[in-house]
Order: structure tokens, then sequence, then C-alpha cells
């Protein structure tokens, strides 16, 4: 069964983003995989000539990023906040014991604080707020009584919840809490900067407690891509899983409308990796170590 090993980030400024994660929300080094170039990368990544710094960051409870500084090619994109209703990742969330402090924190890191967006969910008296890291990454805060600080879940915006569910599902999550918000709560048009938006979130989580959350809007049309995008482009990039048997995972992935690219299947003396996508384009890699002889 594949295991979530992390979640990518392209970031313009390496130093930066390494101060902002870590004196903001809390990660801690964890690998450092120093400069990641030579024929496999070039393949694997579909980049002609690449040269970058993937440096990996982990929270005490658990998650782990991945943050890709591309050296050459440069990283191209938007590093502004994606709109909720842009198809693909749109946020990273966590539970916060005291919203303004974290507020502050992500400031003073080089991050940006939405106070705009600051929203009360009346039926669980939930407290939200969007901010962003150095690129335009969506950051959540929220507080909720009862709920512990912690890493919470990443967001995906999607277009069928029924087929998100199915590609996930195959991946080890299981349902876990379900808000249909369809009433055109004022509070959430707040949160999501979207008058009157409508929508489903549906919550995952697999057997280690990793939580994606599949936002099926209703009301007003999403919008985007549904292919996967480069991975030098500015934002959240891609979900990677390690895998025993990557290749009958990604076979049974492509048979629940997602893909695998074979042209960027490779095998190196330490590491098999295999990039494809869900059926909403975000870029899925698997990832199988290598046993030496």
């Amino acid at each position: 069964m594949p295991v979530l090993s992390h979640r990518g980030i392209c970031v313009s400024d390496l130093e930066a983003s390494l101060r902002f994660y870590q004196e903001a929300l809390g990660f801690e080094p964890y690998q450092d995989h120093g400069i990641v170039e030579g024929p496999d990368m070039d393949k694997t990544m579909e980049i002609s000539g690449v040269r970058l710094r993937a440096v990996m960051l982990k929270r005490p409870d658990g998650p782990v990023i991945e943050l890709l500084h591309f050296l050459q090619p440069p990283a191209t994109g938007p590093r502004e906040r994606r709109s909720t209703l842009q198809y693909g990742l749109v946020h990273i969330s966590f539970y916060v014991n005291d919203i303004d402090a974290w507020a502050k924190r992500i400031a003073d890191a080089g991050g940006t604080v939405h106070e705009h967006t600051r929203a009360q969910f009346e039926h669980n008296d939930t407290t939200l707020l969007y901010c962003t890291d150095p690129d335009g990454v969506r950051v959540e805060l929220m507080k909720s009584p009862g709920e512990a600080e912690r890493f919470s879940h990443g967001g995906i915006c999607i277009d069928d919840i029924d087929v998100a569910m199915r590609y996930y599902e195959a991946l080890g999550f299981t349902p876990a809490d379900n808000y249909v918000l369809d009433e055109g709560y004022d509070w959430l048009g707040v949160i999501n900067e979207v008058p009157g938006i409508k929508l489903r979130a549906q919550m995952m989580r697999d057997a280690a407690g990793n939580v994606i959350e599949l936002l099926k809007v209703f009301e007003p049309d999403c919008f985007g891509s549904r292919e996967r995008q480069p991975l030098n482009r500015f934002g959240l990039t891609h979900l990677a899983f390690w895998d025993d048997d990557p290749a009958a995972t990604a076979a049974q992935l492509s048979e629940l409308d997602g893909y695998f690219v074979e042209a960027a299947h490779v095998t190196t003396p330490v590491i098999e990796l295999m990039h494809g996508a869900d059926p909403n384009g975000v870029r899925i890699e698997l990832m199988r170590p290598v046993k030496a002889a």
C-alpha cells in the first residue's frame, strides 16, 4: 500500500522559505539532498538541464515538506495565492491555539496575513484565517474548541467528488469528516474570498493520520487547467508516496482517471521514480527504494 512521504513546494528563495517554514510553522530540518541534477533527474522531471536544491523539513507531529529551489532552468509562475476555485493543490492547514500569535510569527518570518479573510464557522465555533508563505502558498489557520495545535490537512480543489474519492482510496485514504456547506454562508464567502460560495469539503485520512481535503465547489464554477503543472512552477507542486510496487499502483490509478508518464519512469542505483497526475492535475510521485544486490 502506498504511504504518503511528503508534499512538494517550489520556492523562489530557499533561505527565505527555510526561515518561514521553521520559524512560522514549526518545521524542523530533516533531509538535505543538496544539488539534484543529471540525466535521470532531467527524465523524471521532464525538464532539460535541471539543477536544483532540494531540502526536506518535518514537523514534530509528522508532516514532511520538500522545498525545491530551481537553479536552472529558473522557476516560473505567479507568486500569489491561488483561488480556492482553481483546480489542484489549494492550501495547507493548521489547528492553532492562538491565531493572532501564529499570524504575527508568519508576518515576522516573511509571510503575509490576509486579515480580511478572518471568519467564524458558527457550527463548531471555529475561527479561520488565511495567510500566505513568501511565494503565495495559502496557509490556513483554524482555532477550534477541543482541537489540539497541529498540522491538519492539505486541500485539493476537484471536479468530481466520487472520482477523486476512489482515486485517493487507492492511495490508502478513507473517508473521514464530511462538511456540506451549500447554503451560501457569509463566513464561507469571507474565508474563501468568494461571496456566495457553496461547496462540500470531504476529508480523507490514511492509516498514519495524514489528511487531505477534497473541495468540491457547487457554485460558482471552478476554473484552471486539470493537467499537471511542471515541477519548476512556484507553489505547491506534488504529493509523493513510498510504494513497494509503484508499477502496480500506477496501473491501478490509471484505471481511476489518473495517469502516469512512462517516459518519466526512472530507476537509479538508489531509487525508482514514477510521475503522473490525479484526475484534477495534482502531480503524484511514486517512489521505491532500490535495495543493494
